[in-house]
């Protein structure tokens, strides 16, 4: 099904029937969301899309993609996209990860760099820092949460409507759900996701929101520090979730570094 320039499709992936939307031409991307904002065409993808052959798929679990009964851990999800990328076919895609997307998409490069061209973390979860407190979601209320996560009052209406359907009632529960069983404990991280970053061998770019109150700056110069190489960019002005904040900045950083030679 076509919208606004990109596809809406479903594919049977490693055991899941998930949503995946495609749009635009150029290198492959894959853009992997965070626990919100799945199976939406958000304006930054569109801005992506000028540049490159965007993937979005909804992990399993989220958005309108199934949710396996095999789902309980995020190497559940890692080796569900390195299927993933057996399906695409491409023998290189690059990588944009948000968030939980970006947790994931650091475990995959750090077991499958060949795949990869060019790898973007942006505020990405996946690690913990000494001294630094992470505010726990799962006991916050809504508001404190959408405090917490947006910089901008619009980029928590970007993707939780005011009036939600009753679909969209149903995905933002099975979605709370499928975060639980990923990341509640340990909380938003992998213990031994730090000792393994050092093998990720593709150029990578930390794109970091200043103002993120969920993993502070801190949480960006560990993840700078750890994977040999790394360059940081942080975008003023953001919280958690800078491709909503500053969609323009933020596509203007990203194709800037994966168009580097």
């Amino acid at each position: 099904m076509a919208h606004d320039g990109h596809v809406e499709e479903f594919r049977q992936v490693g055991g899941a029937r998930i949503q995946l939307l495609r749009g635009g031409e150029g290198p492959p991307l894959v853009f992997l969301h965070g626990a919100a904002g799945a199976g939406m065409w958000l304006p930054f993808l569109a801005g992506l899309a000028r540049r490159f052959t965007v993937y979005a798929p909804s992990h399993p679990g989220f958005g309108r993609s199934e949710d396996p009964e095999w789902l309980d851990a995020i190497d559940d999800l890692v080796h569900f996209y390195l299927d993933f990328l057996d399906d695409l076919g491409h023998p290189q895609v690059h990588l944009v990860g948000l968030s939980l997307g970006g947790w994931i998409a650091a475990e995959l490069a750090a077991v499958c760099s060949h795949r990869i061209g060019r790898l973007v973390l942006v505020d990405a979860a996946g690690i913990r820092v000494d001294g630094v407190t992470v505010p726990d979601l799962f006991i916050m209320p809504p508001d404190e949460a959408a405090r917490t996560i947006f910089a901008e009052p619009a980029s928590a209406a970007a993707i939780s409507p005011p009036n939600p359907t009753a679909e969209q009632l149903e995905i933002l529960l099975r979605q709370r759900s499928s975060m639980a069983r990923l990341a509640w404990n340990p909380y938003l991280h992998n213990p031994k996701l730090p000792r393994r970053l050092h093998r990720i061998r593709v150029p990578t770019l930390v794109v970091w929101g200043q103002d993120d109150r969920l993993f502070p700056l801190e949480h960006a110069r560990a993840f700078q520090q750890a994977i040999p190489g790394a360059a940081l960019a942080v975008l003023p002005g953001c919280g958690h979730v800078p491709p909503l904040d500053r969609p323009d900045e933020f596509v203007e950083a990203v194709t800037g570094f994966l168009a580097e030679r």
